[in-house]
């Protein structure tokens, strides 16, 4: 791995767009400065655009906005007493097109500088320069230039942008199916003038490969943008989360139903990138959000969001209803057998209750027999009959139940990575009275994280992703960096989820032949195994932090999932350049150094935490510095010994057929390239071998010293990534500037911790001597 410097990157490049576009905006070109700039608005700060001929340009192709009928379909409102806070600056809209309108009022006006024109009426006479956005329901504008069929092919998200000539003048048509579809494409043509692409000539059809786009958002735990402890503050009595239940103190008059502004403006950004629903709690559910009282409040925050595209949906407790607080609706512990008419019964009628407030309601996600939370094996029953309990209860609403399988019971099998495919793939293999394969209902969805252990920095891909044939699944990724720095280190996730959507399962049909589509993305979005419901789930980074994501550099892989979710195929190091150019400018100078940094964030922390496939090395309870050593815990998986298996030999587990056999459940091409350490990837070798000290490497150095020169290269990226920031000082606001400076010098501290603590530790037991590598 290279080394970033001043302007300069050596083996970190982020593809040749960024380096085309990065040409497009002269050197000295410079946006206006706001030295107070706090990151709120995120990648929606709509700066006016800084090159003069750019701006005359885009100034001739939008000179009007036209959304017509903008306010017949209006959004589905059932809070009455709904209201901003005192002071906010963001507004409460009414409908999706009415958003889509004022999106384009306030990105054009800011980033041509100056107020553009709003027609209601335009009748067939548009200005030169109009950029008309509607459906062909809602607007006679978009039903004369955009054909039916074109509309129909990018489906129900999709939409299309046109350059429309009549005569001398030249329209802009953002069209959709649906309003939502239109609200996207009105963000996918701000994007464009945002970081400085062409409007000349467009025609553009866009739709997403994955139907289901949604976060997770844990409310209580892994929340690094805002939590007391954090010190990132907010309001007294806020527990730190993006959205106020149960604020107390000063915070208490700004619960919902009251909206802040903050709300929506992720309500905004998660449209912008096409997220279209949000579980609002943690998975390790508090039973208070199925209360008539929270409920409620979820209806004013649904009420709010809904214009944008995003839908509610709500982590449960699998034992709710046990619980008092809902007597005297409750059941024993008799009647908790999921194929119980009762418990069926019992959840129906808290889905109603949810639903009658929230009419667009998703459904529920469920972390059951994991971790203390309760689930149908504590009363005689397994995952496929817990999950299909709740999803017969809940199939006549219309909902989706979302079954997470992150279950590691250690009588499974020793080998933790093993447990979660031996506990669901034989339902999946289950055969049906009816001839059918596969015993999970259609409105199930298995949600597996995107490796076998815990969303360390790098795994192999998970061996359900292709086994799971015969059921819906959803992949999970980790957008708070739990294990990738959390909110202190500046660490780029679009290529580790580029690297994990694009790599081969070698899936086989029922023959044994080969899969034509079998890459993860395409078991993700259905194509490879003919699935039409497909989802993507992404544990989300917001807070209350000023800048909702308690680093700046955090905003980046949100973006970035959204991105990637809505089409996996696109290239990171393109992501990247966008998001520089829409959050810190369009100069060659910043996209270039800004996207160079970010392309190698993550390769370095994985090689100064846990290099060629050693994984949870961390120490208890934070998830942060090192702990090799750690073996105290009550769990024996929970210890970072568990995994390094360090001894005089060598380290890592091995995971081999020759081991735990692990490499059994992936399909054959796979569990013979793993299962041999001449063959395995090296950045993977540590999760399947017990490497020796001086196996040979592809560097020509042995083992030892080649896991002692990625923990020094990983700290010396960092220290270039400092410089490299400090080069920009003169280009950057001072705020944002000072803060992310800050972040980069506590990075590279605690970089050189994980690098000696482990190298240390590790030298112990191989009795070698550390060469520093130069």
């Amino acid at each position: 791995m290279g080394a970033v410097t001043a302007g300069v990157t050596l083996g970190a490049g982020a593809g040749g767009t960024a380096r085309a576009l990065a040409g497009q905006t002269p050197a000295g070109s410079a946006a206006r400065r706001d030295d107070d700039y706090d990151g709120s608005a995120m990648w929606l700060r709509y700066v006016p655009v800084a090159d003069p001929h750019l701006l005359r340009r885009y100034r001739c192709q939008a000179t009007a906005v036209v959304v017509e009928n903008a306010g017949r379909n209006k959004s589905y409102r059932h809070t009455r007493d709904l209201s901003m806070a005192p002071g906010s600056t963001e507004r409460l809209m009414a409908s999706t097109l009415e958003a889509a309108r004022e999106e384009l009022v306030r990105g054009l006006g800011g980033l041509l500088d100056r107020p553009v024109r709003v027609v209601h009426r335009p009748g067939r006479a548009l200005p030169d320069g109009a950029v008309v956005v509607g459906t062909r329901e809602s607007s006679p504008a978009v039903r004369r230039l955009v054909p039916a069929g074109d509309l129909e092919r990018v489906g129900r998200d999709g939409y299309v942008l046109r350059s429309v000539v009549q005569g001398r003048r030249t329209f802009t048509v953002i069209a959709g199916r649906t309003d939502v579809g239109a609200l996207y494409g009105t963000f996918a043509f701000l994007r464009r003038i945002q970081t400085h692409r062409s409007l000349a000539d467009l025609d553009l059809a866009e739709s997403p490969k994955v139907v289901n786009r949604h976060l997770n958002y844990w409310d209580t735990e892994r929340l690094y943008a805002g939590n007391d402890e954090s010190g990132t503050g907010g309001l007294n009595g806020e527990n730190g989360a993006i959205f106020n239940f149960a604020a107390t103190g000063a915070g208490a008059p700004l619960n919902l139903p009251v909206v802040l502004d903050r709300y929506l403006v992720a309500a905004r950004a998660m449209a912008s990138v096409g997220i279209t629903g949000i579980t609002i709690n943690n998975v390790n559910a508090d039973n208070s959000y199925l209360t008539d009282e929270y409920i409620a409040q979820e209806a004013a925050l649904a009420d709010a969001l809904r214009p944008y595209g995003i839908r509610l949906a709500l982590s449960i407790r699998y034992a709710a209803p046990l619980d008092s607080r809902f007597a005297p609706d409750t059941l024993t512990e008799e009647q908790m057998a999921p194929t119980d008419a009762d418990f069926q019964d019992w959840w129906t009628r808290r889905a109603r209750r949810i639903q009658e407030s929230i009419p667009d309601f998703v459904g529920f996600t469920v972390k059951a027999n994991s971790e203390g939370q309760p689930g149908p094996q504590d009363f005689g029953y397994d995952h496929g009959d817990g999950a299909n309990g709740m999803a017969t209860a809940v199939a006549p609403l219309g909902l989706k139940i979302y079954w997470r399988t992150f279950v590691y019971n250690p009588d499974v099998d020793s080998d933790r990575l093993k447990r979660a495919y031996l506990e669901f793939g034989h339902i999946d293999d289950e055969p049906q009275p009816d001839g059918s394969t596969g015993r999970f209902r259609d409105n199930v969805f298995l949600q597996t994280k995107n490796g076998p252990l815990d969303f360390q920095a790098r795994e192999p891909v998970h061996p359900m992703f292709g086994r799971m044939e015969n059921t819906n699944q959803a992949i999970e990724l980790q957008i708070t960096q739990e294990y990738t720095g959390q909110n202190r280190m500046l660490c780029f996730l679009a290529p580790m989820w580029e690297e994990i959507f694009k790599t081969d399962t070698y899936a086989t049909d029922e023959q044994g032949q080969l899969l034509d589509k079998r890459l993860v993305g395409h078991v993700v979005d259905g194509t490879a195994q003919d699935h039409s419901d497909t989802a993507v789930v992404g544990v989300a980074n917001l807070g209350n932090a000023d800048n909702l994501t308690g680093h700046h550099f955090s905003q980046a892989n949100l973006y970035a999932f959204g991105r990637q979710a809505w089409d996996w195929t696109l290239d990171s190091g393109d992501i990247a350049a966008d998001w520089v150019r829409m959050t810190w400018g369009n100069s060659r100078e910043v996209v270039d150094v800004i996207v160079s940094m970010m392309m190698g964030s993550w390769e370095a922390l994985v090689s100064y935490q846990t290099p060629l496939g050693i994984g949870h090395q961390f120490t208890a309870g934070v998830h942060y510095g090192p702990g090799p050593s750690e073996s105290h815990l009550p769990r024996e998986d929970w210890n970072p010994v568990y995994y390094n298996q360090a001894d005089s030999v060598g380290l890592g587990y091995d995971r081999s057929p020759t081991g735990s056999d692990l490499t059994a459940q992936y399909f054959p091409v796979l569990a013979a390239r793993y299962g041999d350490i001449g063959t395995v990837p090296e950045n993977l070798m540590m999760w399947f071998h017990h490497v020796p000290w001086d196996h040979p490497m592809s560097s020509g150095r042995i083992f030892w010293d080649e896991l002692v020169h990625h923990y020094y290269s990983g700290v010396r990226y960092v220290g270039g990534m400092r410089r490299a920031w400090d080069s920009l000082e003169s280009r950057i606001d001072a705020r944002r500037f000072a803060e992310v400076k800050a972040k980069l010098a506590l990075h590279e501290t605690d970089a050189a911790d994980w690098r000696d603590t482990c190298v240390g530790y590790w030298q112990r037991f191989s009795g070698r001597d550390i060469r520093e590598p130069g």
